[in-house]
């Protein structure tokens, strides 16, 4: 379950809030001993920690050894690059002081933005664009979606907002006569699976296996009016269905009894509601079972048969989606 209240989402915030100030003080620190003649452009993983996100890539903590959160990651533009560079780029990590960089080369112009007072990151959209060539398709769309976040601590972003960057880094490595970076055929390809407003990384697991299955695409933090006025926002939902689809993290003892009131209201407005918990998530079996369960639903309530015999890989079901886009 996503959010249920403005407490936990502020909790929530809080500690991002405190991540990302102990990076900030990090990286400024590493400013003070860099040695570099123009500032520093701090990119990947500590790009994510600066700008606040939840959510870290899972081959930056495990493969991807230069991607790990103890490197400082630093990206240099196209007008900055130096032979030095070069070579440090094909270490592991370059000492500074206390801390360990590692450089990386961009062939298109950077889009930052200042963090904190003397701290400059890549934006958003860079950083997606950046992580695409180490990270698969799953990966890469739930990153996208950590960055569209209901709440975030930086400025938020939209669909839209990655379609324009790639169109420009498309169209500046055109009228340049270069190759576009690597990672950025995957990039559209994740574009049609990604969504804005989520709360949490497996509201993006739970979506994306409804979506393998057949099932259409779910409105994502679905706004519910309730009969008493109150508002309550539906984790997954397929309004025409009147279903609500429900991620079931490990909440406090105390929010139980207000979450089974919620889960009461809404079935009393008609709605039929599945819960999924964590460990249902990593279960095949069981996550088949809601599957099944809701499309059950969906077809007693619309009429449509969607449920697939076997699931489509993750590539199928972005050309799926690619087709409806541009169709």
């Amino acid at each position: 379950m996503g959010y249920s209240d403005e407490t936990s989402a502020s909790e929530a915030r809080g500690l991002q809030r405190e991540r990302r100030d102990l990076e900030v003080q990090r990286c400024a620190a590493a400013e003070d001993v860099c040695g570099r003649q123009v500032a520093c452009i701090f990119a990947l993983t500590t790009a994510l920690a600066l700008m606040g996100l939840d959510w870290t890539p899972l081959t930056t903590k495990a493969t991807r050894r230069r991607l790990r959160p103890e490197y400082l990651q630093v990206v240099v533009g196209p007008s900055d690059f130096k032979p030095e560079d070069r070579i440090a780029g094909k270490r592991h990590g370059k000492i500074y002081g206390r801390f360990s960089v590692t450089y990386f080369k961009s062939g298109i112009p950077l889009k930052t933005i200042e963090v904190a007072p003397g701290v400059t990151c890549t934006s958003c959209a860079s950083t997606w664009l950046m992580f695409a060539q180490w990270l698969d398709l799953e990966e890469l769309v739930k990153l996208g979606d950590a960055m569209m976040r209901r709440y975030t601590l930086h400025e938020m972003m939209t669909i839209q907002d990655f379609v324009d960057f790639l169109d420009w880094v498309d169209e500046y490595a055109r009228r340049n006569h270069r190759y576009a970076p690597r990672g950025i055929m995957k990039c559209r390809k994740a574009l049609p699976l990604m969504a804005q407003g989520t709360d949490s990384v497996a509201e993006t697991m739970l979506r994306l296996i409804l979506i393998r299955y057949g099932l259409p695409i779910p409105r994502v933090n679905y706004q519910l009016v309730l009969r008493d006025g109150s508002l309550v926002f539906l984790d997954l939902a397929y309004p025409e269905a009147k279903i609500d689809i429900e991620y079931d993290g490990r909440h406090h003892r105390y929010q139980w009894a207000r979450d089974a009131q919620r889960t009461m209201k809404i079935r009393a407005e008609g709605w039929e509601y599945f819960q999924v918990t964590y460990e249902m998530l990593s279960d095949d079996e069981q996550m088949f079972m809601v599957v099944t369960l809701v499309a059950r639903c969906l077809k007693e309530r619309t009429g449509k048969d969607y449920l697939l015999p076997q699931p489509l890989t993750l590539e199928q079901a972005a050309d799926q989606r690619r087709a409806v886009w541009h169709g």
